[in-house]
């Protein structure tokens, strides 16, 4: 079973599922820290990119859903390529009550420039690059030492483990089989200002889940960090809104 972090907050509230969280490509899981006090339940952060691999999409999907059954019930909550690990996890697990999909996609068409960041990572890997893709990744200022983690953190990661992630994901598709999960409880959360994904690609993703909820915020492509308060707001609105005691 993969390594994962557990948060759990003084005052949890019963009856709610823990959040299987799946950070985005090269992001700090520094993004989900405060989630499990602002929400009242466990918070489970899944470091996919620190794992040993595989690390292309459906195996990571798998690898997810098996953490998904460890602590069900669950909500995932997936940010950018975060996203489409989470969602190729609730398609193969009936464990998870619902899915939160925080500026990614169905699939990576009119994603403009993902070729050309898979050229830079191959080549011109370190420093420069990292900081570059974290400041594209946020509109809004964010304190130092959390800018400070989103510029460093791929320092701990491998190159060619980026690399295979970015391509597969490039390469894959989930348009086909989204109805697939029905009416689960959905939320699309989309930053207004984001550089990498549209808000086209949230419409998207939102019209092809039958249950989904799609909400715009006026921050960049990571709400999570950017506008923590009403990134959590939406997440206790949709929690609470959860059928079975949810």
């Amino acid at each position: 079973m993969r390594e994962v972090s557990v948060v759990r907050p003084a005052g949890r509230k019963p009856g709610v599922p823990a959040l299987l969280c799946v950070p985005g490509t090269m992001s700090d899981p520094v993004i989900f820290d405060g989630l499990a006090e602002a929400t009242g339940t466990d918070v489970v952060v899944a470091p996919w990119l620190e794992w040993p691999g595989p690390h292309d999409m459906a195996s990571l999907g798998a690898e997810v859903a098996l953490l998904a059954e460890r602590h069900a019930p669950v909500v995932l909550l997936g940010h950018s390529t975060g996203g489409v690990i989470a969602l190729s996890a609730a398609l193969r697990t009936d464990r998870v009550r619902g899915v939160v999909v925080c500026d990614s996609g169905v699939n990576m068409r009119g994603h403009g420039d993902v070729d050309a960041i898979i050229d830079r990572v191959r080549a011109q890997w370190g420093p420069e690059l990292w900081r570059a893709v974290a400041r594209r990744s946020v509109h809004l200022p964010l304190p130092a030492e959390v800018a400070e983690r989103l510029d460093s953190y791929p320092a701990a990661l491998e190159r060619d483990a980026v690399l295979v992630a970015l391509r597969s994901q490039r390469d894959t598709d989930l348009a086909p089989r989204l109805a697939e999960l029905g009416r689960l409880p959905a939320l699309v959360v989309h930053g207004r200002f984001d550089r990498a994904r549209t808000l086209a690609h949230a419409q998207e993703l939102a019209d092809s889940l039958p249950g989904a909820e799609l909400v715009v915020l006026e921050c960049g492509h990571t709400p999570p960090v950017e506008l923590p308060d009403r990134f959590a707001a939406e997440l206790v609105r949709f929690l609470a809104g959860l059928p079975d005691g949810g």
